[in-house]
């Protein structure tokens, strides 16, 4: 934690995430350097292994495409005369994110998950235990499911805790501001509100897809590769802050980045 605050203070990019993706990056080369052996042996099939190298890249594009992806509400702000200088009248937006989240569903969702499994675990051969590891494990159509359900819930759940349209649409009034042919006070939060449903309802179906896609893969090949949804997300978004921040310093030193 106090490296990670140091990072923060002196460096570039959030100290904790970059030491949980520094950890995660570091278990790929062993993993791929065990895949070549078990290659060379002969127990993979070389077209088993392209295709889950495809999928692996088209989640990761589905993953970057979610963490980038925001949908921006205009704002206009009428004129007015303070003294004598004139404010407002410029236009500006209100981006919503169709992954408002981040990966908190999925953490969640695998938390309430493992509740059974390890519950299972303290009662080895009993009838209980026996049915668990039948048909609730991580590669089961039933735990998938679940799993499935749990992410879109608490997605709506916890976009509704940290996103209040309410508060929103009475700073925009407060301000001298409305949305282009939506009155404001509660016509404006209500058009935010359903925006917001929308994109939300799109934001976890595609989190629950690229949540379960690893444990589907994991479970129909014989590559015995497991790389869940949680590690992409935290992968790609760490990537992306850290990416966007080391531009920014490029920019501000430089007048010219990296990012095109």
């Amino acid at each position: 934690m106090y490296l990670g605050e140091k990072i923060n203070e002196n460096g570039i990019g959030n100290g904790i995430s970059l030491f949980i993706f520094a950890g995660i990056v570091a278990q790929l080369p062993m993993s791929a350097y065990g895949m070549l052996l078990r290659v060379l042996a002969g127990q993979v099939n070389i077209l088993s292994l392209l295709a889950f190298l495809v999928v692996a890249v088209l989640i990761i594009v589905g993953v970057i495409m979610i963490q980038e992806g925001s949908r921006k509400i205009p704002v206009q702000y009428s004129k007015r005369v303070v003294g004598r200088k004139m404010y407002g009248g410029h236009s500006s937006n209100i981006p919503l994110k169709v992954n408002q989240t981040g990966v908190i569903p999925v953490i969640f969702s695998m938390s309430i998950l493992m509740l059974p499994i390890t519950i299972a675990s303290f009662f080895p051969g009993s009838g209980y235990a026996n049915w668990m590891d039948t048909y609730f494990k991580s590669s089961s159509w039933l735990y998938n499911v679940f799993y499935v359900l749990l992410i879109i819930f608490f997605t709506y759940f916890y976009t509704s805790v940290t996103f209040n349209p309410s508060e929103i649409a009475e700073n925009i009034k407060k301000s001298g501001g409305f949305i282009p042919g939506i009155r404001p006070g509660k016509p404006t939060e209500n058009h935010i509100s359903r925006t917001l449903n929308r994109l939300t309802i799109v934001g976890a179906i595609f989190l629950a897809i690229i949540a379960s896609i690893p444990n589907i893969v994991f479970a129909v090949t014989s590559l015995g590769i497991r790389f869940g949804g949680t590690s992409l997300l935290i992968l790609v978004g760490v990537a992306l802050e850290t990416m966007k921040q080391i531009e920014a310093q490029m920019v501000m030193r430089h007048y010219k980045g990296f990012l095109r």
